[in-house]
C-alpha cells in the first residue's frame, strides 16, 4: 500500500520514522510543504487550503492513505481532508486522536500537559478532545515556540534548551501525570524535558500515530520502499532531516504544487 505523508516541513520526519517501524511493508512518500513553512503561525484557513492542496497532489501520485504529520494541520484541516478523501475511500490520520489516546492511558489521575506550537495550542484539538473523553481531567496547554528552530539548530541538549524548557515549563513540575509532546519537532528534546518534568510520562504523538496506521492498516508485506519531495530547499531538508532520522533522507526531490483538484475543493 503507497501510504502519503505530509508535514510544513521536517519535523514529521519523526512520524516517518516510527511508520517505517511499526509498518515496514508499505510503501511511503513524505512531502515536506517547506516553501509555506511554518504552518504553526499562520491562519487557519491558510493552514487548510495548503493542507488541500498537499493531500490533493499526493493522492494525484497514487497514494492510498494520508498520514497528517504535522499538529497545526490535523488541528485545522483534519475534517476537510476526512471530508474530500472520504469519497475516495482513502483513510485519513492525524496526529491528535492517537496522542490523546495514548496520553488517557498513561495517565494516573493527574492533570494532562499539551506542548505545542502557538498554531497548535490556539487551536485547541487537544484540549478539546480530551474534555470530550473526561471534561473532569484538568489539562495545561503550553507554547512553545522556541523549540522548533531548537531542533533545527541541532540545539537539543545543554544549557540553552535547558533554560528555555525551565522557562516554558518549570511552572508544570509536579502538576501534570503527562505531557503531549504536541510538535512533530519535540521528541528530539525528550531528555531535556524529562530533566525539567521529572516524573512526568512523556507521550510522543508521532509512535502513537504509528500505531494507529500500523492497527488500522497492518505492517504490510516485503520491504516498503521510501521516497521524499519537498517544495523547497531540498539541501537543507536533507542536512536538517539528518538529525531527525539519524541518516541523511534519500532519494529527495523538489516538486511545485498547484491548487487542489476535486474533492480537494479551497475554501
Amino acid at each position: 500500500m503507497r501510504i502519503g505523508v505530509f508535514d510544513s516541513g521536517i519535523g514529521g520526519l519523526t512520524v516517518l520514522r516510527a511508520l517505517r517501524e511499526a509498518v515496514p511493508g508499505h510503501d511511503l512518500l513524505y512531502l515536506g510543504d517547506t516553501a509555506r513553512i511554518p504552518y504553526g503561525t499562520r491562519s487557519p484557513i491558510t493552514v487548510v487550503r495548503y493542507s488541500l492542496r498537499v493531500a490533493s497532489y499526493l493522492v494525484d501520485e497514487g497514494v492510498e492513505a494520508l498520514v497528517v504529520a504535522c499538529n497545526t494541520a490535523t488541528a485545522h484541516a483534519l475534517p476537510a481532508l476526512r471530508q474530500a478523501a472520504d469519497t475516495l475511500g482513502i483513510p485519513v490520520f492525524g496526529v491528535v486522536e492517537p496522542g490523546v489516546n495514548a496520553a488517557l492511558a498513561a495517565r494516573r489521575g493527574g492533570a494532562i500537559a499539551v506542548l505545542g506550537t502557538p498554531g497548535t495550542i490556539t487551536a485547541g484539538s487537544y484540549q478539546r478532545a480530551i474534555a470530550a473523553r473526561d471534561p473532569s481531567i484538568p489539562v495545561f496547554a503550553v507554547p512553545c515556540p522556541m523549540f522548533v528552530p531548537l531542533v533545527e539548530e541541532g540545539w537539543t541538549d545543554g544549557q540553552v534548551p535547558l533554560l528555555i524548557a525551565e522557562t516554558y515549563l518549570g511552572a508544570l513540575r509536579g502538576k501534570a501525570d503527562v505531557a503531549i509532546l504536541g510538535c512533530t519537532h519535540y521528541p528530539l528534546l525528550v531528555s531535556t524535558l524529562a530533566e525539567v518534568l521529572p516524573g512526568t510520562v512523556l507521550v510522543d504523538s508521532a509512535r502513537a500515530t504509528a500505531a494507529a496506521v500500523l492497527e488500522a492498516l497492518g505492517p504490510g508485506d516485503g520491504a516498503g520502499t521510501v521516497e521524499y519531495r519537498v517544495t523547497d530547499n531540498v539541501e537543507r531538508f536533507r542536512e536538517v532531516g539528518s538529525r531527525f532520522l539519524g541518516y541523511a533522507p534519500d532519494p529527495v526531490s523538489w516538486v511545485d504544487i498547484g491548487p487542489a483538484s476535486p474533492p480537494f475543493i479551497e475554501p
